[in-house]
């Protein structure tokens, strides 16, 4: 199997095909449904690798756990498998994470004189594809609307966008530019990438890199990106650490986080602009996440996807209400 992909065992095919009828589903409508290739799902219930958020996905569907119904591969095929770069991976992993969990592991909400593990209160962020002020109206759309009863509105409350999930928006998309109103979640969301990353839930095999653009945009010295994640890497006990950045990076194997583009100093903006682009065209092979203010956005980076985090929707308004009543205040 490659790298971050899952394959169904035998009892678990058998489990997912009794769940695919109890569902009153076929394997055609689980492709329309969840909008992946018939070729795909018929990998999946042969026993073939998948790649793992695709597996998970067909499972949630099923409603079935994927850890009950994937195919371990053996202890062998694990160790023939691990090459120079997965150990190094691991082994910068296994340095780093005290810090990144220290780091990016909470949150303070509110008045609340404690800060709380960033799990306990996170809700989960979707991801518009069409940016805020960008999207239009068909005219024929429009026009049609005005003979239903809701003309008085002209169509306008027919606007309504796809909501992808975060997580899937970055294994989708190697470049992503996450656009938002203050106070949508966008650093929430990267701390949470970070975190879940650490963990082992999601990207395993890429090293987190989480930089506050302000932050690195005011170090002493205007360090570049590279040296500003060497000295950050240096400082968890990573030897040899410039040397070990560059393999991560070349290899495609860093997932890079940058929050707040909209923080920078004027200043400093061109500076960081230009770092940017010309680091992600360098180590064009590793997956860069940026976030900034919809309203700062005024800034090209031609390599990357923009979208936008959707506006909670009343379900997740309430669990996060709910959420908010169970925590302690000072």
């Amino acid at each position: 199997m490659g790298r971050g992909s899952l394959k169904a065992s035998s009892p678990g095919i058998e489990a997912a095909k009794k769940a695919l009828i109890r569902r009153g589903l076929t394997q055609k409508a689980l492709v329309e449904n969840l909008g992946i290739s018939r070729s795909t799902i018929s990998k999946f219930f042969n026993g073939k690798a998948v790649e793992r958020y695709v597996f998970e996905e067909i499972c949630e569907r099923l409603n079935l756990n994927w850890e009950d119904i994937f195919e371990p591969p053996p202890e062998e095929e694990q160790q023939n498998n691990s090459s120079p770069i997965d150990t190094l991976v691991q082994d910068i992993r296994q340095k780093i994470q005290a810090e990144i969990k220290q780091s990016c592991g909470t949150m303070r909400v509110l008045d609340m004189t404690q800060p709380i593990e960033l799990g306990s209160i996170y809700t989960q962020v979707n991801i518009l594809k069409k940016i805020t002020g960008r999207r239009g109206i068909d005219l024929e759309k429009l026009l049609e609307d005005l003979n239903r009863e809701n003309f008085e509105r002209f169509g306008l409350n027919q606007v309504q966008e796809k909501r992808v999930e975060g997580l899937k928006a970055v294994l989708d998309y190697s470049k992503l530019m996450v656009l938002g109103k203050p106070g949508a979640g966008k650093t929430t969301f990267l701390k949470y990438l970070t975190i879940q990353c650490i963990q082992g839930d999601f990207l395993k095999d890429f090293v987190p890199i989480f930089i506050p653009l302000k932050q690195f945009a005011e170090t002493p010295g205007e360090l570049g990106l590279l040296d500003y994640i060497s000295q950050w890497l240096d400082e968890c006990g990573v030897s040899e650490a410039q040397t070990k950045a560059q393999q991560l990076l070349k290899k495609g194997r860093a997932l890079v986080l940058l929050d707040g583009l909209d923080e920078v100093r004027e200043e400093d903006s061109d500076r960081i602009i230009k770092e940017i682009r010309d680091f992600s065209q360098q180590f064009s092979l590793s997956k860069f996440v940026i976030t900034c203010r919809i309203a700062a956005s005024d800034y090209t980076f031609t390599q990357f996807t923009e979208v936008e985090v959707a506006d909670f929707e009343n379900k997740q308004i309430k669990k996060f209400g709910d959420i908010l009543h169970t925590l302690p205040y000072g």
